[in-house]
């Protein structure tokens, strides 16, 4: 019986907490600040802005993959504090789930540690399947063009 597994990075950033506002404010912008991964954004139904409760439609590629898609819902946005807040997005439909029976990514903002916090919990479809290591450095790659962006 397959179980549910974690990957996590932490990437250093100078604001962190722009992350937060980025996806809130320019979720749908994503494909301008990472063309060569991100192709687009679509927010499905309820109007253009992305927030918690969304559900969006994104096309992207990793690479030396093809372009593919997926719909994610965006959860609930967690303020636990006014030093971090986070922001989950769960997969409910696209090729990503031929490989992995369930697949989230959760992003950690802690302006006081002055760091993102990527995490992705996934259950693998069968043992063959390898673990996500492709999408975490996705991630990083993310976090990093959000610093230089902001």
């Amino acid at each position: 019986m397959a179980q549910l597994q974690k990957l996590e990075t932490k990437v250093a950033m100078k604001s962190p907490e722009k992350i937060a506002a980025f996806f809130r404010d320019s979720f749908t912008s994503l494909p301008q600040l990472a063309p060569d991964l991100v192709k687009t954004v679509e927010v499905m139904g309820g109007g253009h802005k992305a927030g918690p409760g969304s559900v969006l439609f994104i096309k992207y590629s990793l690479p030396g993959s093809p372009i593919t898609s997926v719909k994610v819902k965006w959860e609930e946005e967690a303020m636990d504090t006014e030093e971090v807040k986070s922001l989950t997005l769960t997969v409910l439909e696209g090729d990503v789930l031929e490989m992995y029976k369930s697949y989230s990514v959760k992003i950690e903002m802690d302006s006081g540690a002055g760091q993102s916090g990527w995490s992705i919990q996934y259950e693998l479809a069968n043992p063959n399947v390898p673990h996500p290591h492709v999408y975490i450095e996705a991630c990083k790659y993310l976090a990093k063009t959000f610093d230089e962006y902001c």
